[in-house]
């Protein structure tokens, strides 16, 4: 039964359950779900496993590399970043004796050797030198900040991948990467 008494009718101004202020913060709980999910996704995706690379660590890689390097061997690099190409390097008695960027044979004899693991490694001996300047307090005006990694070849120790971070570009970018990868390293009569 009923009892008896003015009936309520709802007062459409008045929020129900929460209302307005529920609502917020729901959607700002919601929000802060998906930002903290898109982060997480973003890191798997995009997380690069190549270890950080230490002046230590590179010369330990380039006195292994020269204790163990063939004199004869065919590379192939693929590079990634503002110069992307892929580059062939055909090295014969220690020496470059042709090279490739992205199919096209290089012209000048002084260029192979850029991406044999010689030139390689001297490219990375550069990076090492800013990063060593830098934590010794004598970096250069202008000179950028560095964040070097790299992973060695087991067997013959060249870089198999390396990656190049500069923070505070002078290009006007917070960051700017260049990646290579030996994608082929074939000794000669293996």
């Amino acid at each position: 039964m009923e009892e008896p008494g003015p009936k309520r009718t709802p007062d459409p101004l008045r929020p129900r359950h929460g209302g307005l202020r529920g609502f917020v913060l729901w959607t700002l709980a919601g929000l802060a779900i998906g930002a903290i999910g898109s982060l997480v996704v973003l890191r798997i995706i995009n997380h690069d496993p190549t270890p950080r690379m230490t002046p230590e660590v590179f010369y330990a890689a380039l006195e292994r590399w020269k204790a163990s390097a063939p004199p004869d061997y065919d590379i192939e690099i693929q590079v990634a970043g503002p110069q992307a190409a892929v580059y062939r390097v055909q090295v014969r008695g220690g020496q470059p004796t042709a090279a490739w960027r992205n199919g096209q044979p290089l012209a000048q004899h002084r260029t192979f050797g850029t991406w044999s693991v010689p030139g390689m490694f001297s490219t990375m001996a550069r990076d090492v030198d800013v990063v060593e300047r830098r934590a010794e307090g004598r970096a250069k005006p202008g000179e950028v900040e560095l964040i070097l990694k790299a992973q060695f070849d087991p067997q013959y120790s060249f870089p198999r991948r390396y990656q190049r971070i500069e923070w505070g570009s002078r290009r006007g970018s917070d960051a700017v990467a260049v990646t290579w990868e030996v994608t082929e390293f074939r000794v000669s009569g293996e």
